[in-house]
């Protein structure tokens, strides 16, 4: 059965840890706020989007909160790329744009933003706007589970299990769904009662350093993925590029390529689901 990797998500635009403000004109500070987003000062701009997506009721305008998101955004602000690309994704504010979507959340998702890239990762895996790529799609996941956000925890394991997105493993997937429960996660929690199995303790340490590392290994577990579902042998998906991956590799491409070429041709290569 296909796998939706979604979120049932109501109410406002979020983003966690970002405070409320109070209504503009109440105070000297929202006044001074709105007076400097005008001025183009970024931070500003993006606290007065929140202002108008996640204050209070009488405040709540999401279009004109996207509008500020956008300006910041345009300037290369990654929480309001995140913040614009949600309005499209949800629809709230504006009509629900996928693509429009994706290219705010891409965006901030390569500046590292770990909620951007598990809502890109959801665009990909699902072919919401777009040819659906589930390995592309965990390939996003799966940096943002590394970086200790639970729910994309939570849908690498059951990548795993299921085997979309991902070679089918089904300790990596009982792995992941326990830090995911761990760590707060109610639907894993939930799944791994279904499979009649008890969250184990595994050590985790969520990465915030050495995005870099991060991001290649999970290039090179998107490589191993594909040539393996591809029928070539590049040895485990683990990230690691071994001798086997690097043979695969070459008889994938019939020639020796940078990693960024292999996985444009891997892209283009439809995949199963």
């Amino acid at each position: 059965m296909r796998l939706t990797l979604a979120l049932a998500l109501t109410g406002t635009l979020m983003l966690g840890g970002c405070s409320q403000l109070q209504l503009i004109g109440s105070t000297d500070s929202t006044r001074e706020l709105a007076e400097k987003a005008s001025d183009g000062d970024v931070d500003s701009q993006y606290l007065m989007g929140l202002h108008f997506t996640t204050g209070a009721d009488a405040s709540q305008d999401y279009a004109r909160g996207l509008r500020y998101f956008e300006d910041a955004a345009k300037a290369g602000h990654a929480d309001s790329q995140y913040m614009l690309g949600m309005g499209y994704y949800l629809g709230r504010g504006t009509a629900q744009d996928y693509p429009e979507a994706k290219k705010w959340l891409e965006l901030a998702a390569y500046q590292g933003h770990r909620e951007a890239m598990h809502y890109l990762g959801e665009i990909y895996f699902n072919g919401y706007g777009t040819q659906a790529e589930p390995s592309w799609g965990i390939h996003w996941i799966g940096q943002a589970a590394e970086r200790g956000y639970s729910e994309a925890q939570y849908l690498l394991g059951t990548s795993y299990l299921t085997g979309i997105g991902s070679v089918k493993n089904r300790a990596q997937g009982l792995r992941w769904l326990s830090i995911a429960s761990n760590n707060g996660s109610l639907r894993a929690k939930e799944l791994l009662e279904q499979i009649k199995q008890q969250p184990r303790r595994y050590s985790f340490t969520a990465i915030t350093s050495d995005l870099t590392a991060l991001k290649k290994r999970y290039q090179i577990r998107f490589i191993q993925t594909r040539l393996s579902k591809l029928g070539y042998n590049p040895g485990p998906t683990d990230g690691v590029w071994g001798e086997r991956t690097a043979n695969a590799t070459s008889q994938f491409m019939k020639r020796n390529a940078p990693i960024t070429e292999v996985i444009e041709a891997l892209r283009r290569q439809p995949e199963k689901i």
